[in-house]
């Protein structure tokens, strides 16, 4: 049991139930800190110099060296966290669940157009009538808004960094469309694939106006709209926070759970 003098210490963690441990040596001219940022270094690893500090019970001599500190004249202290496996540092510690307001944005499901009994008529550039089939717009759609959400907040804790991880947001898209005698748009929605031929127009383009530098390409044909990475509200994380604590790494995920909401609008 180590004496009110000992070089050993227990040290508070993010996590309540769980303690690391700091040992202070007396350090020479010549003695060198180990490189614990680019290699795992565990306390049986240390040079004799830190180890001499003090006696360790072999429960904890699998710990990871994680931060060193000056603590004094010639002495310094060396935190070391609890070592843990891939899986073990992919497992929350602590999660709990909090509803708060969200926005969640409009999903597209179907839209598509039929042709009216009454056709467009008008008169052309010399003078003469022309008709065409009227188009009506007809869609499935679930409406944009701020409702109550479950919010999952899972906290984990390290003793070394976490790995970059890309997360799949929601990233709407905005449609537009216009045919003689109708147009629309949907802002700011999650869709499926939308295509929209050009009909119903002198297919003759004006020069000169709008994005004059890109090619048309294929969108002089039709306006291909491809889908949006989700199609309907999905789970998705919306913070993925992480820094240091002490030597250790804390990080807290936030993940956003759709309301439940099978209503769609139909018009």
């Amino acid at each position: 049991m180590p004496s009110i003098n000992s070089n050993f210490d227990w040290v508070d963690t993010p996590n309540p139930t769980e303690r690391a441990f700091t040992i202070t040596a007396k350090e020479g001219v010549s003695d060198m800190i180990p490189d614990f940022y680019n290699n795992v270094v565990l306390w049986s690893d240390c040079p004799q110099w830190i180890k001499k500090a003090e006696a360790i019970p072999e429960s904890l001599q699998g710990y990871t060296l994680v931060n060193a500190a000056k603590a004094g004249y010639q002495t310094r202290t060396f935190t070391f966290g609890k070592t843990r496996t891939l899986q073990e540092r992919n497992k929350p510690y602590h999660v709990e669940w909090e509803l708060r307001p969200k926005d969640w944005p409009t999903v597209l499901y179907k839209l598509w157009f039929v042709e009216g009994a009454i056709p467009n008529s008008g008169a052309d550039g010399n003078g003469n009538l022309v008709s065409a089939p009227s188009l009506l717009e007809r869609s499935k759609f679930r409406r944009a808004g701020v409702y109550p959400t479950w919010h999952k907040i899972s906290r984990y804790l390290a003793e070394r960094p976490f790995p970059k991880v890309q997360h799949i947001t929601p990233i709407t898209d905005t449609i537009k469309f216009a045919f003689d005698g109708t147009k629309g748009s949907y802002d700011e929605c999650l869709h499926p694939d939308v295509t929209f031929p050009q009909i119903s127009t002198s297919s003759k383009v004006v020069f000169g106006a709008g994005t004059t530098g890109v090619e048309i390409g294929g969108d002089f044909i039709a306006q291909f709209y491809p889908a949006t990475n989700m199609t309907d509200w999905e789970k998705h994380v919306i913070e993925d926070s992480r820094y240091p604590v002490g030597g250790m790494y804390f990080r807290q995920l936030v993940e956003a759970y759709p309301p439940i909401d099978d209503r769609e609008t139909l018009t």
